[in-house]
């Protein structure tokens, strides 16, 4: 460290967690340098850093996976230390190794333990010479052959699960049911582990039908001290991939509990673990198996942090620097309970499609108990490149439902204009009796489609309608709301106006007449009123039976955002004719968003049925497989493996039977 400068950090990553390091690091009284490239120069981590520098180049290895780049950057910045946040190069231990070279410290473990931990299988091993339990596993050597590989799996009980030894997420897993699926299943899964790790290895392991997964924080010091900080429950997931994660975990017994927190710290002490870390299990009944030791900070750390009142970023920060735990075992309590929703720009009805777009306005959620960790600020753009995440949402509370209830409200009142999310899955799963009652294992969404096909009720969308082509007549008369034309937007007579808006369920007609005049929606051809509608600038009320709800709309040229009491909408003009959004016209199958291609499926002249598959797409981090939209024979195909695509390019075209 130079004397008489603070100590200074080079964060190694971008988005929201780049965000909250840089605070973190601010709290520990040091200097935070952000990275960056092209595509987030204008991302807001970039200016709350203290010094910025730019990543040259287009694709990953260019950017955020260049060990080289990184380290010289950290050099040019002087910095002191490198924290690497998570995903991207976080448990890299060639990444470590370099940064040693060059006299950085590394924020994070060893480069030994992350080889050991990296590895799913050696990390098994370890483990279970310590005395932890696991699951039973098979190794598939790269190249094994058909015949090999079904005589390997005999061992095993289907269904089983093929994993990727290098990396999680979901990435590159597969189920699979019968014997017959296995040669293909293995095929995907190595493929799809080799571009996200690097590696193609992968192994079979016994697969639990409906498990809890529920994971154990853990932190070391250089002097061989491993504490635990308590539990999270993350069973919750979508893909593979979390969705809502909450501490402590529910409905797991004492004795179960006390043994995944020693299970936990002799992990993580049979590597020699510094730094934080987290310490993966399935649970079903009273057993649980070890599943992976992540060695980096979580996505949901702040959960954690919620109900400890521990700072785990300024706890890297400074076991990094060779500090002790400030604390022993017995110091760290629990207070209430914690639940954490991510906010992804995704839409769940679709396979959970990303939606990359721009955030044209943002308002996040304040009010007691409640944290959000976000990527995003009104303008940013949510890029096709990365991961879809744009933030976490926390609430604490003294009791479980109280947490839940208040994240609830945060999420119907936060505002995202410009970007549809997940946000109706998210508030259904806090809404579902299973979840409230704790009753979540991991297959939990993949069993209801209801809440993945979660739409606002109609009554909801009914009003919130009634607001925008309120606030729409309100623009119209006073000439100022809306800057240009709103083309598709049909006025009909002079004391009446209808309105034609579309939503991303369906299409509604509202019809509203001037100040405090009623509202109406169509439905099955009678108009049903909603209200009494009263529009100012920036608000709509509607007063129906004494009872008075406030909107805020916001109006564009083609369209209007709506936020109230129950949550928001976004209305457009017709998009019948919109090819990128209604899939292309029939018989075409179009990109929904920009990707690279990973396999084209059909040649010319092949027959294929509705739902037969087509292509597999990449795009933020995972694979799309899009699927003919009726029966027919392909007539061209005009893609190939590693093309990359933008949104509504033709892939394949489909002669309609």
């Amino acid at each position: 460290m130079v004397p008489g400068r603070l100590p200074r950090v080079l964060v190694a990553n971008r988005g929201e967690i780049a965000r909250r390091i840089i605070r973190g690091a601010h709290d520990m009284g040091m200097d935070a340098v952000a990275v960056y490239t092209a595509e987030d120069a204008s991302a807001p981590y970039v200016g709350e850093a203290d010094l910025a520098l730019h990543l040259p180049g287009r694709s990953l290895s260019d950017t955020y996976l260049n060990v080289a780049a990184l380290v010289a950057l950290a050099q040019q910045a002087e910095a002191d230390a490198l924290h690497p946040g998570y995903g991207f190069l976080s448990e890299n231990p060639a990444f470590a190794e370099a940064c040693a070279q060059a006299g950085i410290v590394w924020v994070g473990p060893t480069p030994e333990s992350m080889r050991v931990m990296g590895h799913k299988v050696r990390a098994k091993e370890t483990v279970a010479a310590a005395g932890v339990p696991v699951l039973p596993s098979v190794v598939v050597p790269a190249g094994m052959d058909r015949g090999a590989l079904t005589r390997a799996a005999k061992v095993m009980t289907f269904p089983l699960l093929v994993k990727a030894s290098a990396g999680g997420g979901g990435r590159g897993m597969r189920l699979v049911a019968t014997a017959a699926e296995l040669h293909d299943a293995v095929a995907a899964a190595q493929r799809e582990a080799a571009a996200a790790f690097g590696s193609d290895e992968v192994f079979l392991e016994r697969h639990l039908s409906s498990p809890r997964h529920v994971e154990v924080q853990v932190v070391g010091d250089a002097g061989g001290t491993v504490l635990h900080l308590f539990d999270r429950e993350c069973s919750v997931q979508r893909r593979h991939q979390k969705v809502i994660e909450e501490a402590p975990a529910v409905l797991v017994d004492a004795a179960t509990r006390a043994g995944m927190w020693n299970a936990a710290t002799t992990a993580a002490r049979s590597v020699g673990y510094q730094g934080v870390g987290t310490v993966e299990f399935l649970v079903e009944g009273g057993d649980f198996f070890f599943l992976e030791m992540n060695t980096r900070l979580q996505v949901e750390h702040g959960v954690t942090e919620l109900i400890t009142g521990l700072d785990l970023v300024g706890l890297q920060l400074s076991v990094a620097m060779g500090a002790p735990l400030p604390f022993a075992q017995e110091d760290i309590t629990v207070s209430g309970h914690a639940v954490e929703a991510r906010l992804c720009a995704e839409r769940p009805r679709e396979d959970y499609r990303p939606t990359p777009g721009t955030a044209s306005h943002v308002r996040w959620p304040e009010g007691a108990g409640l944290r959000t960790d976000a990527a995003i600020e009104s303008g940013s753009e949510v890029s096709a490149s990365y991961d879809s995440l744009v933030a976490k949402v926390m609430a604490h509370g003294d009791e479980r439902l109280v947490a839940i209830g208040r994240l609830t409200r945060a999420l119907r009142a936060l505002e995202v204009d410009g970007l549809e999310t997940n946000r109706l899955l998210l508030g259904a799963v806090l809404a579902d009796p299973a979840f409230r009652n704790g009753e979540a294992g991991i297959d939990y969404l993949d069993r209801r489609d209801d809440l993945r096909d979660a739409t606002l009720p109609d009554d909801v969308r009914h009003r919130h309608a009634a607001a925008a082509a309120c606030a729409l007549l309100h623009g119209r008369a006073g000439g100022s709301l809306v800057p240009v034309p709103a083309a598709g937007w049909r006025n009909v007579g002079t004391a009446q106006h209808v309105d034609v808006l579309t939503d991303r369920v369906g299409t509604l007609a509202v019809r509203t007449g001037g100040v405090e005049q009623a509202a109406a929606v169509l439905v099955d051809g009678e108009w049903e009123e909603v209200g009494t509608a009263r529009a100012s600038d920036t608000y709509v009320d509607l007063t129906r039976d004494g009872v008075r709800r406030r909107y805020r709309v916001r109006l564009s040229a083609h369209g209007a955002e709506v936020n109230g009491p129950e949550g928001q909408s976004s209305f457009a003009r017709r998009t019948e004719d919109d090819p990128a959004e209604q899939g292309g016209t029939a018989g075409e199958c179009r990109a929904p968003l920009p990707g690279a291609i990973a396999r084209v499926l059909v040649t010319t002249g092949d027959l294929v049925n509705d739902g037969d598959p087509l292509v597999v797409l990449e795009a933020m981090k995972m694979e799309h497989t899009l699927r003919a939209t009726g029966a027919g024979t392909v007539g061209e195909v005009l893609c190939a493996p590693g093309d990359q695509v933008d949104v509504g390019d033709v892939l394949v075209v489909v002669e309609p039977s």
